[in-house]
């Protein structure tokens, strides 16, 4: 078999085309979206402003695009480490630290570089904390929408007797906390006096994994019992 080898053109392009997301996520994360324009991209990139917009259209859809290209593999780790609890289950309801597992886990992969935590990537998070709803409601919508509903089907199904809105909001508590504990990672250790350590992220997310599931089911109980 004959494979052919890629056209140096379109390997310059794929160059380009990461250079221009490397350089976005840059300004994403120290600026955010307001303070990205296509122009400090390409500089950055080492391209012109028409490449930019080539690849990727408009301003929005390269930031979107940029947040797809880290995201995608943390989503992809979910819904695996998801559809192997499902098999291991035997086709019984998932015990909920199983879903958080499946959850939490792999975004504490991702911010967790060779050295310790993923400085950018943490940044990175932090922005879902400063940018306009509008365009965070759009991110929702393309990149974590399906992945809600998949993870909102288990959730059904371990707390069967739970009330939908119940479980929604017990969600949001959990997406949130995840999202500030990476988020505000660096308080830790003075908020501790040092005794805990900002940088194991891997013992954060397993107390956190803990956290949300023992919260979670907590909670549902609570207000079960006090609808009685």
């Amino acid at each position: 078999m004959i494979v052919e080898e890629p056209s140096w053109s379109a390997t310059r392009g794929a160059g380009t085309k990461a250079r221009i997301l490397n350089a976005a996520e840059h300004l994403f994360t120290a600026r955010g979206f307001a303070g990205v324009t296509m122009r400090e991209v390409a500089r950055r990139a080492a391209t012109n402003v028409a490449s930019a917009h080539y690849h990727f259209g408009s301003k929005e859809g390269l930031i979107i695009e940029m947040l797809r290209h880290r995201i995608a593999p943390i989503n992809a780790e979910r819904l695996r480490l998801l559809d192997e609890a499902k098999r291991q289950s035997g086709g019984n309801p998932l015990k909920p630290i199983m879903i958080f597992k499946a959850l939490l886990l792999p975004i504490g992969q991702a911010a967790t570089g060779s050295k310790g935590p993923d400085s950018r990537f943490m940044q990175l998070v932090g922005r879902s904390f400063t940018e306009p709803a509008s365009f965070l409601e759009k991110v929702h919508r393309r990149l974590f929408r399906e992945l809600s509903d998949i993870f909102m089907v288990e959730l059904r199904r371990s707390h069967p007797e739970a009330q939908e809105e119940d479980l929604f909001w017990n969600l949001h508590f959990v997406v949130a906390t995840m999202l500030g504990a990476l988020a505000n990672h660096r308080r830790l250790a003075p908020f501790s006096g040092g005794l805990c350590k900002d940088k194991d992220v891997a013992e954060m997310i397993q107390r956190l994994i803990v956290f949300a599931a023992g919260g979670f089911a907590t909670s549902i109980e609570n207000i079960k019992t006090k609808s009685n």
